[in-house]
């Protein structure tokens, strides 16, 4: 018998909320603006790293604290797609669903990937 297999190509688009990154212009200053988008974007990035070697295995207390403060991140600076992927991670966690949860950390690799770079291709064009 032929077996077949199918490679899934997984893409995930980064969504953000622009008005977030205006309204924080406009409360706190352009340079003040991009200094707390910089800051933001270092803790997304340590944060990542902390919760990418877990799995739907990890502990409760393992995952609550870094995915809580990602969630505060990245709502922060308006990263919208990445925001609502940690707090899937967060439902999953609380569920006690191991295999929803490594399948939403895995996701939360790769949005939050994506997410990163679209911040820093949004800073090249504007300069």
């Amino acid at each position: 018998m032929e077996q077949s297999v199918t490679v899934l190509r997984v893409e995930e688009s980064a969504r953000f909320n622009p008005d977030r990154l205006e309204q924080l212009c406009a409360e706190l200053g352009e340079v003040q603006a991009e200094s707390e988008v910089a800051e933001a974007l270092a803790t997304i990035g340590i944060l990542l790293e902390e919760i990418e070697p877990l799995d739907g295995t990890s502990s409760d207390r393992a995952l609550a604290r870094p995915l809580s403060q990602l969630i505060a991140a990245s709502d922060k600076i308006g990263m919208a797609s990445l925001a609502r992927v940690a707090r899937d991670a967060e439902l999953s966690r609380a569920k006690q669903d191991p295999v929803a949860l490594a399948a939403t950390l895995a996701r939360l690799q790769r949005v939050g990937e994506r997410s990163i770079l679209a911040i820093w291709d949004l800073e090249d064009l504007s300069g």
